[in-house]
């Protein structure tokens, strides 16, 4: 997503004497000043250009240079940052300002894998000296809302609902933010499902909805008695491995089941199990949205433990706007002592960690506000997503590693948020807190933002669905499939929601119309 970006350049604008000193002396040496991007779709398409979609989260200012690592376009030196030509107009070298700073801890990454790390780490040391950078505007990363007006409420822009505590160390997490979680149970019904004939395995003339596909309704989906049976066996089966323990992260599992993780959920439910293929084709309307990938690309053992946390009754639960929520309350936890730590840098995007560095452990170079700085720390802890972590460290990973990151894939996925007027369509069918379905052009998925708020019940009160897409392409074609998302104009993705149309038992249909004034916002995943 682009828009026009802000200018890159070396004014002094809230720059320090001395930055400018150091400044001006790399910049003696025959450094060029950052040029002004260019603004349009030169490097992601045109998609972002719509104002409606600079209401998601992952916005150009949030990437973009994040992208000239992508690219390999930077070469980071001792005391200059080089950037080579590119999709943009920028390029040239460029000074690194020391502002002479150390710090106890430097967290990259400030969703709630950052801020749950800055949680734990100034629960053991509260006086340490901590700074947390974030490529983002606001913190939360995943874990972001839309809650401007004209939607009516909060909505999530990717995660969507939080489990239950498996653990000790969780309940303290949870208790220490202020989380009732009994309170925000999800009720039933959890998850329902629309079967057409798109859906892979499913009897001819099949159309209509399951309503509580996983519990009530697994016995009356339109398949025949064997695939029934299959998904009753491939049910129980979940339950049981999430019984033993089975969960993310891993380290939190049993050793004698990692095995799953070297493992397809397509290969654990059509060989381990012995199920019919349509079983695994099924979880690909569930696996699109839940991980970014069809059910022979993901994870058995990531898989296992949310389905069986799906399965489980009452053992997910949400707010209002998702799990931004969550990341909210740990900033305020990490606030609450105006002069105590963290410190936090938005617009901050890491570039570099190396392991030695002249004052402390470890030092990282990272570009804010229109300027390349580094920083050094006594550690660092690297809270980023896969495909952003694995190059600030590159350059000093082994072979082994290398390859290992390699195995790592990133998929698109597209978030839509659309107002509702009414929301009695969805209590005349009676659907639940989340819908999917087979064969969508750009969504497969759907939750009520609102199901938390107690007023689900009501048909005439105004609601916001969050719409979830799915990329379903090869891996070695993700890329290009990104970049066709970042392409499609934005009235495609909001007509495929207009035109999305479901079927009750009577064959009755209804349609979302998304308004005209503004209240469908979308957000690209990585």
């Amino acid at each position: 997503m682009l828009r026009k970006p802000a200018r890159c350049d070396t004014t002094t604008d809230g720059i320090s004497r001395r930055d400018f000193v150091n400044g001006l002396l790399v910049a003696g040496a025959g450094l060029t000043p950052l040029r002004a991007l260019a603004a349009g779709e030169a490097c992601d398409g045109a998609i972002g250009l719509d104002p409606r979609v600079l209401r998601g989260g992952n916005l150009p200012a949030t990437f973009l240079v994040s992208h000239w690592l992508r690219d390999g376009r930077l070469d980071i030196g001792a005391n200059a940052v080089t950037v080579a030509p590119g999709c943009d107009d920028v390029a040239g070298a460029f000074p690194i300002i020391d502002g002479g700073e150390s710090f106890d801890a430097i967290i990259v990454g400030g969703g709630l894998a950052g801020l749950s790390a800055a949680f734990h780490f100034l629960r053991e040391r509260p006086a340490a000296r901590l700074l947390i950078l974030e490529a983002g505007p606001t913190l939360g990363g995943n874990a972001g809302r839309d809650d401007a007006a004209p939607l009516p409420g909060p909505a999530a822009t990717a995660g969507a609902y939080c489990a239950i505590p498996g653990g000790d160390w969780l309940k303290t997490v949870y208790r220490e933010l202020g989380v009732d979680w009994n309170a925000l149970l999800i009720s039933d019904p959890v998850d329902s499902f629309f079967l057409d004939e798109h859906a892979p395995g499913a009897l001819p003339g099949a159309r209509g909805w399951s309503i509580d596909t996983f519990e009530s309704g697994l016995a009356r989906l339109p398949y025949a008695p064997k695939i029934l049976a299959d998904f009753e066996r491939a049910r129980k089966a979940i339950l049981r491995l999430g019984d033993a323990g089975v969960t993310d992260p891993a380290d939190e599992s049993p050793p004698e089941h990692d095995t799953l993780a070297m493992a397809s959920l397509d290969h654990y439910l059509r060989i381990t199990l012995g199920c019919d293929a349509a079983v695994s084709d099924f979880f690909t309307a569930y696996t699109l949205t839940a991980f970014g990938g069809t059910a022979a690309q993901v994870n058995a053992h990531s898989a296992i433990g949310f389905l069986a946390s799906e399965f489980q009754r009452h053992a997910i639960f949400t707010f209002p706007g998702g799990t931004s929520e969550l990341a909210r309350r740990f900033q305020r936890w990490l606030g609450e002592e105006p002069d105590a730590p963290p410190r936090v840098e938005l617009n901050a995007t890491v570039l570099r960690i190396d392991p030695q560095s002249q004052r402390a452990g470890a030092s990282l170079v990272y570009h804010q506000d229109r300027v390349f700085r580094r920083v050094e720390a006594r550690r660092i802890i690297v809270a980023a997503p896969a495909q952003a972590a694995r190059r600030l460290v590159d350059h000093i990973s082994d072979t082994a590693r290398r390859q290992a990151w390699s195995q790592i894939h990133a998929a698109p996925i597209v978030v839509a948020n659309v107002a509702l007027r009414r929301a009695a369509p969805l209590v005349q069918l009676g659907l639940g807190y989340s819908q999917s379905w087979f064969g969508g052009r750009h969504f497969v998925n759907f939750t009520i933002a609102d199901w938390a708020g107690g007023a689900r019940a009501d048909a005439g009160r105004a609601t916001t669905l969050t719409f979830y897409g799915g990329c379903s392409a090869e891996l070695d074609a993700l890329p290009e499939a990104r970049m066709a998302l970042m392409r499609t104009p934005f009235t495609d993705y909001e007509d495929s929601v207009a035109q999305r149309r479901r079927a009750g038992a009577a064959r009755r249909r209804f349609r979302f119309r998304p308004r005209r004034d503004g209240a469908l916002s979308l957000s690209l995943g990585p």
